[in-house]
């Protein structure tokens, strides 16, 4: 980490989740970061067609609209917690 933020957007992002750290957080109920997203920092609004994206430790995996997506062209992270993405793919 090399700074803080309130919001961010990224660019190019690629989405990552370890299974395996998901499972032993399940099974120990021990929280710690196994999921994240890379990109480039870019400073774009969101815009109205942006897609809420997901993580919840009882599944694998980010996920838009039920299904898992690895990249997204581009994704918003704000302040309330909300992440949204636009071009989300598997």
């Amino acid at each position: 980490m090399v700074g803080h933020r309130e919001a961010i957007a990224l660019v190019g992002v690629i989405l990552r989740a370890s299974e395996a750290a998901r499972l032993r957080c399940l099974r120990t109920g021990a929280r710690d970061v196994h999921a994240w997203a890379a990109g480039t920092v870019a400073d774009l609004p969101r815009p109205e067609g942006a897609r809420r994206l997901l993580y919840r430790i009882q599944e694998p995996g980010f996920r838009v609209e039920g299904a898992v997506v690895t990249r997204a062209a581009a994704a918003w992270f704000e302040a309330d917690g909300s992440a949204w993405c636009e071009g989300g793919e598997g």
